[in-house]
């Protein structure tokens, strides 16, 4: 039987974590590098890492709009722009930094009118297209690491035998979605039989309610053109992540050859599937500095680029995050206001802005 910690413990651990990994950077850094480093953080700088967060999210927005477009329900871009920062906001101060916030963007976009389970099914979309495109980029920067430091052929195994299982799910994943539109229904009638000896009714609203779900899914991905083209989509925001490092990269050393620079930039890229998997903290504090701590000194870049990298990155991400919370409090007294007008205003300005 698994026991889990309590809440207290879990936080003494990650703070113990967190205080080694600064004890550890602390140890190993040259305060006059680090200081140099810095030097080379300009307004050009933020400007330029602020401004691929921007495009990252303008792309995303575009990828989930293609699927709203296929579901009926799309209220116009900057709509879906507010409610996917705002998620990604939510998203990023949980410890895996991809999980958390699709019931937030989800709130921020709903209309009245709308379904919400159609509408989760376009999220549920959505987020396995941005996860699943980030494949391709991650296997060419493990592909490239292990081309530069030729580890031992047990280690090029394990790695690939990972990658391999979890690339093979997804593929699988898509085609039985598109082969069998029920797949989701039959995996919910499975799990719900422990529920049923306990709660037969429970269990039956767990598989109606998945059979509805997996019905809007399906009529999402009917049309398959739209579907790839969003899959398109997401492994370009990839590559525009890639190309991120590769500027980052050129900020705190211009004197980097471009060849190498984009080489480092596919294999730092890549680390965000090791990233994933050690988050403990919010915003996936000290793991991600960790992770870019290892990897740059694998690659012999050094240990104050890589902190310097995650301040700059850190920068443009959480630019985002404050825009995301911006606007969920913009929702949220629109909403406050809303109900508190009476309901002959609030009918009246709905006939207004309809006759607009």
């Amino acid at each position: 039987m698994r026991v889990r910690l309590p809440r207290w413990a879990r936080i003494a651990i990650e703070a113990v974590g967190l205080g080694l990994l600064v004890l550890l950077f602390v140890r190993i850094l040259d305060r006059e590098e680090v200081l140099g480093h810095l030097q080379r953080i300009t307004v050009r700088t933020v400007a330029g890492v602020l401004a691929f967060q921007l495009l990252i999210q303008a792309l995303g927005t575009f990828q989930w709009a293609l699927v709203l477009r296929e579901a009926g329900i799309f209220r116009g871009v900057w709509r879906a722009f507010t409610a996917r920062i705002a998620g990604f906001a939510v998203t990023y101060l949980t410890p895996s930094m991809y999980f958390g916030g699709e019931p937030v963007r989800a709130s921020v976009y709903k209309a009245a009118s709308m379904s919400y389970r159609r509408l989760y099914a376009t999220i549920v979309l959505d987020k396995y297209i941005e996860l699943s495109t980030k494949f391709p980029c991650i296997i060419a920067g493990f592909a490239i690491l292990v081309v530069l430091i030729r580890p031992s052929i047990v280690l090029v195994s394990v790695v690939g035998a990972v990658l391999a299982f979890f690339l093979g799910f997804f593929v699988l994943l898509v085609a039985r979605l598109f082969n069998r539109p029920d797949l989701v229904a039959r995996l919910t009638k499975r799990l719900a039989r422990p529920v049923a000896r306990l709660n037969r009714r429970l269990a039956v609203r767990m598989i109606v309610g998945m059979k509805e779900f997996a019905r809007e899914v399906a009529g999402i991905m009917a049309h398959r053109r739209v579907f790839y083209l969003a899959m398109l989509t997401g492994v370009t925001v990839s590559a525009v992540e890639v190309l991120q490092t590769f500027f980052i990269l050129g900020e705190i050393d211009p004197s980097w050859q471009a060849v190498e620079r984009l080489v480092h930039s596919f294999v730092i890229f890549a680390t965000v599937f090791i990233q994933a998997l050690v988050g403990l903290l919010p915003g996936n504090l000290g793991g991600m500095e960790g992770t870019h701590l290892v990897i740059f000194n694998v690659l012999g870049i050094g240990s104050a680029r890589s902190l310097i990298y995650t301040i700059i990155l850190r920068i443009g991400q959480m630019s985002v995050v404050l825009l995301g919370i911006v606007s969920i409090v913009a929702w949220r007294a629109w909403r406050a206001g809303r109900a508190s007008r009476p309901p002959e205003g609030r009918k009246g300005a709905d006939r207004n802005r309809t006759d607009a």
